[in-house]
């Protein structure tokens, strides 16, 4: 385990698969719309899967993001229906091969693992696409799956089950010691105290 440093780090840029792990409802929205925003800074196209269906995050992505972000609220369960996975596949293909453009960043919110979906994901893997992924519980951190993993804010036996699935690189107290704003970077076997990207 790592101590927390006096200064932290900001979040680095993400590549490839990420989950995601732990989080209050605002903590997840803050993170999504963080995220989306960088992408857009950097003239980059972002695609959000939102299963949680939560208000707040669909008002902001289409108040701050707009032309940049294609916002898509899923139902709950469902997986991603194919005229979905078509609409990300395209929007993905548009990225490729340009130098000056970021290529695509995937927010994916609480979606259900489906076969069919993971085809068309690991395409996008493949072409470059990063793909950040909250996952509904910790079960759902699949060993092999994520190169890396980021931890918010989990408080109480939700704490030590998070922990117990990142294999303990984490305890549970620092985890319920993260303040908004705040997460754990966990890429491979190194550990990371970082901060989130603002939503500003």
């Amino acid at each position: 385990m790592v101590e927390k440093p006096a200064a932290l780090a900001s979040l680095p840029a993400l590549v490839g698969r990420v989950a995601v792990l732990g989080g209050t409802t605002g903590d997840k929205t803050a993170l999504l719309v963080g995220l989306a925003l960088r992408q857009a800074r950097q003239r980059g196209l972002v695609v959000c899967l939102d299963a949680r269906r939560q208000r707040q995050t669909e008002v902001q992505f289409r108040l701050l993001l707009r032309a940049n972000a294609s916002y898509f609220a899923l139902s709950p369960g469902e997986g991603v229906p194919d005229g979905i996975a078509r609409t990300v596949l395209s929007t993905a293909s548009r990225t490729l091969g340009a130098q000056s453009v970021p290529a695509l960043l995937l927010l994916i919110d609480s979606v259900s693992a489906d076969q069919e979906w993971e085809r068309p994901l690991i395409f996008l893997l493949n072409a470059g696409v990063t793909v950040v992924e909250l996952l509904p519980s910790a079960a759902d951190l699949i060993f092999g799956r994520y190169d890396t993993v980021l931890l918010l804010r989990t408080e109480g036996d939700a704490a030590s089950v998070v922990s117990r699935a990142v294999g303990r690189k984490v305890n549970a107290t620092d985890l319920s010691n993260l303040r908004a704003g705040e997460g754990i970077l966990i890429h491979l076997a190194r550990t990371h105290w970082v901060t989130l990207p603002e939503v500003s």
